[in-house]
């Protein structure tokens, strides 16, 4: 099984993609895996034999992304969408697992990419669950937005047409015409990351009472913006989630369940279990990449309070060391989000040169671009932080750098700001 066959399988009438107002039916997303299928400028590398191999997929269009990923199985090879702007080249005669379908490029917010290969049941076998916590059914028709790089976005893809429901995608970041489209394509669920989903509260013009589910994930909500949105979108149910590109859908929380605390993340998905061991995250599912042992940690930093609940306190690379204190760099972006006027905001320890003591640096982007005065900042953050726990600066950017995920792309902000030091 693999998923132009699952696709196979559906009404080939039904809609299954919008992509900028242009609408594909079941049938034509079959019709054109099979046209790409054919195509020697696409699949250059179809005939290089010996075993099944990675296609890679660098597509800048959503469509163009789906059908080559769909076409891959055609020709027995192993698809990865990768970001367009990420340099990369598959070694020469790499082969892929004989059991998988697909795989993912993942790099988190830093560090060089990697490979994660995944059996078609892998993902598929857990659709029919978090479908159902997400409310995804046939009569869906969910928003999203950007590359199916993005391993979030591929999947909710997929999962949207295992259960026959329509996606409504747009390529383009303009959060100004999603109030319209909305409208137009009588959208009834959302998926977006939460940078992006809180520029809605910023741009809608009247409440949407056909928004019944609004799906998030990749970094935290808490319950006072939850409730921003619910101003408008009075109907719908928000759904935070937290996984890896390693282990799928790890914990999960709703909108009636959070509390004051901005990094809750809720409890685990049916047939996953966590536990965090010296304030490291662990996770044993079934639904996990190839070659990955359980319990497994990605690294990320968390603890959990006596309901089994978990707290995301930043990835491991969020923890460094200064003068012998651990500090943690997701403790202080949230200090900073805090700031009136600040929407985003990003910490890092930038050194000069290898061995010499790093310096503390913060970033931050203010709604509408306003200007945001460094001295009142550093006061306002000693009231609530540590003396050890300060940047040195405070710089304020006009966006920040972003990989595919919609995350900060830390590791271009410190080479940028690295060169501008020295």
């Amino acid at each position: 099984m693999d998923y132009l066959e699952m696709i196979r399988q559906r009404d080939p009438a039904h809609i299954a993609l919008i992509e900028d107002g242009t609408e594909y039916t079941y049938g034509d997303l079959v019709e054109l895996a099979e046209k790409a299928s054919c195509d020697q400028s696409v699949f250059r590398d179809r005939d290089s034999g010996g075993g099944k191999r990675l296609h890679l997929i660098r597509r800048g269009r959503i469509l163009l992304q789906l059908t080559e990923f769909l076409a891959s199985s055609i020709l027995g090879m192993v698809p990865v969408i990768f970001p367009a702007d990420v340099e990369f080249t598959l070694p020469e005669s790499v082969q892929a697992p004989e059991n998988v379908c697909m795989a993912a490029a993942t790099s988190g917010s830093s560090g060089e990419p990697k490979i994660l290969y995944r059996t078609y049941a892998s993902w598929a076998d857990f659709f029919p669950v978090q479908n159902e916590i997400f409310k995804i059914t046939e009569n869906s028709r969910l928003f999203a937005q950007g590359s199916l790089a993005f391993t979030g976005n591929l999947n909710l893809y997929l999962a949207q047409f295992f259960a026959g429901g329509t996606v409504v995608a747009e390529n383009a970041f303009r959060p100004g015409q999603w109030e319209q489209i909305f409208e137009e394509q009588n959208v009834n669920a959302i998926y977006l990351i939460p940078s992006k989903l809180f520029c809605l509260p910023k741009v809608m013009k009247r409440k949407n009472s056909r928004i019944q589910s609004i799906i998030s994930g990749s970094q935290g909500i808490g319950r006072e913006k939850a409730s921003l949105l619910k101003q408008y979108f009075p109907e719908a149910e928000i759904i935070l989630y937290y996984g890896a590109s390693e282990l799928s859908y790890i914990t999960y929380v709703k909108d009636c369940q959070m509390n004051g605390r901005d990094n809750l993340v809720g409890k685990p998905f049916p047939g996953v279990r966590i536990s965090v061991r010296q304030g490291e995250i662990f996770a044993d599912t079934p639904y996990r990449a190839e070659g990955i042992a359980v319990p497994y940690s990605v690294s990320d930093r968390g603890s959990m309070d006596e309901d089994g609940n978990l707290y995301f306190e930043g990835r491991g690379g969020d923890i460094v060391q200064i003068h012998g204190r651990k500090i943690s760099l997701q403790k202080i972006e949230r200090e900073i989000c805090r700031l009136d006027g600040v929407s985003r905001a990003a910490a890092l320890l930038l050194e000069k040169n290898p061995g010499e003591k790093g310096c503390l640096v913060a970033f931050l982007c203010t709604e509408e671009n306003r200007k945001i005065d460094e001295t009142f900042c550093l006061a306002t953050l000693r009231r609530r932080l540590a003396a050890f726990e300060m940047p040195g600066r405070i710089i304020q950017l006009e966006e920040m750098p972003e990989n595919e995920s919609g995350k900060v792309d830390k590791k271009k902000l410190q080479i940028k700001w690295c060169k501008k030091k020295s």
